[in-house]
């Protein structure tokens, strides 16, 4: 069954598109969270290997950028899908990561797909995309880093959110179901954080 791609219908479960004014206002970081992603649920596919793609034809990056856009796409793909079969393999490829400003306005865009590869042919795919803008944070470089990353965290949380509607959609056939894991540390412990699921609609 070949999956069809269906880009941009859900971003974020809400909001495709954040445009906050902020008049000037410096604003508050970013809230603190894992780095990477795999504490979230694995997407567990019925593919013997896992390549990923990372360098988007669409890659535009405006300094400063502390999240490195295509990067951290690529580290999505890695951390969140799971090599679980013993034939055939997917590809991830990072088809668009750009954060371009303008003014006092920053804007980003992730898109990324997914592709089950069967003897070199294509039999399944999933793409999803996420875009997030911020302006009048301020002209100061710690104002405008602080604004790039703030929408980098916002863009990815949309992007894993649509990223996994996606995959569960379009490539079922592929995705094999795991029961619950256990926490990464114990969850009293300095740290303890436990593997969760995205939210749903």
């Amino acid at each position: 069954m070949i999956g069809q791609p269906v880009i941009g219908r859900r971003l974020a479960l809400g909001a495709p598109l954040l445009l906050l004014a902020c008049g000037g206002r410096e604003l508050p970081p970013p809230p603190a969270r894992p780095a990477g992603y795999a504490w979230l649920t694995p997407l567990r596919l019925n593919v013997a290997d896992l390549e990923v793609v990372d360098t988007p034809p669409e890659g535009r990056v405006d300094p400063p950028a502390p999240i490195n856009p295509a990067a951290e796409v690529a580290r999505m793909g890695r951390d969140r899908i799971v090599p679980s079969g013993t034939t055939n393999r997917a590809r991830f490829v990072v088809e668009a990561a750009s954060l371009v400003r303008s003014g006092d306005s920053v804007s980003v865009l992730l898109r990324a797909g997914v592709e089950v590869l069967d003897a070199g042919r294509r039999v399944a795919f999933a793409q999803a995309e996420s875009r997030r803008s911020l302006s009048g944070f301020g002209s100061s470089a710690a104002a405008r880093s602080r604004a790039a990353e703030t929408v980098m965290v916002g863009a990815m949380d949309d992007l894993n959110v649509e990223f996994e509607l996606q995959v569960r959609r379009n490539l079922r056939d592929w995705l094999l179901e795991t029961t619950p894991t256990a926490p990464l540390a114990p969850v009293d412990s300095p740290g303890g954080i436990e593997r969760q699921d995205l939210p749903r609609g």
